[in-house]
């Protein structure tokens, strides 16, 4: 297949393929995840929050710190509870994640 792994993923997201999604990149590098992330920011779809919400809880924090900002974009009301947990979770002096986490629990903020 030829194209971008953006290009790949944006049209998977376009097309709302949430389990080719789930199943291909979910678990990999975390290079991939983070473009993951970037991409699901960019859509209008309400169905990347899952995804999102889902690498949230991914163990590495560059691709957490990511999906934070995403939602930032993204979220809805239904997301703060999830950001709120991660926000409990983040070590005290991850000034940068905690920031993230603040700014998106805001704009998710009544968002319906």
């Amino acid at each position: 297949m030829f194209g971008s792994k953006e290009s790949k993923i944006a049209r998977l997201i376009k097309r709302g393929k949430w389990d080719a999604i789930s199943r291909k990149y979910l678990n990999s590098d975390t290079e991939t995840k983070i473009i993951l992330a970037r991409e699901c920011a960019k859509s209008k779809n309400p169905g990347v929050n899952s995804i999102l919400s889902t690498l949230t809880r991914d163990s590495d924090s560059n691709v957490q710190l990511e999906a934070v900002k995403a939602l930032q974009v993204t979220g809805k009301e239904h997301e703060v509870a999830q950001l709120q947990w991660l926000l409990n979770q983040v070590p005290e002096d991850n000034s940068e994640m905690i920031k993230a986490i603040e700014l998106a629990i805001d704009s998710c903020r009544g968002r319906r």
